[in-house]
């Protein structure tokens, strides 16, 4: 791996969950440039894998403007393409706001407002089944 590689990893670090589901936590500024890093590392994880769901966390982002909404549209479109479907979760309400008054529109991408519910989302879609198991 070479020294660009490794800082897109580290700057984006991306987990597999579960067989099937990556979890990326995107936290503070998302510029244009790592934007596409963030979906490079996407990209290359969701092939190398074959996962079938990424979790896209924006939580720990404080401000998308028109520009870092039409990245996170591209992941979205991009990841499909390799047949891995893209949860965005972790939408503030100032986030929520934004997005709607620059006429963004997030139809066919599927949010939760939770990590948890979009792990209860991607484990629905994948037939798993989680029960809490009772002492005996």
């Amino acid at each position: 791996m070479d020294t660009d590689s490794f800082e897109k990893y580290e700057q984006n670090p991306i987990n597999q969950l579960w067989d099937d589901i990556l979890f990326l936590p995107i936290v503070g500024m998302v510029d244009s440039a790592r934007a596409q890093d963030i979906m490079d590392v996407m990209l290359e994880m969701a092939e190398r894998t074959g996962a079938r769901f990424a979790i896209l966390d924006i939580r720990g982002v404080s401000v998308v403007d028109s520009a870092v909404a039409n990245h996170i549209i591209k992941i979205t479109k991009s990841t499909r393409l390799l047949g891995c479907t893209t949860i965005l979760t972790g939408v503030t309400p100032a986030v929520a706001q934004s997005l709607v008054n620059l006429g963004i529109d997030l139809g066919d991408i599927a949010t939760s407002a939770q990590v948890r519910d979009a792990l209860k989302l991607a484990f629905n879609e994948l037939g798993y089944v989680i029960h809490q198991q009772t002492s005996a």
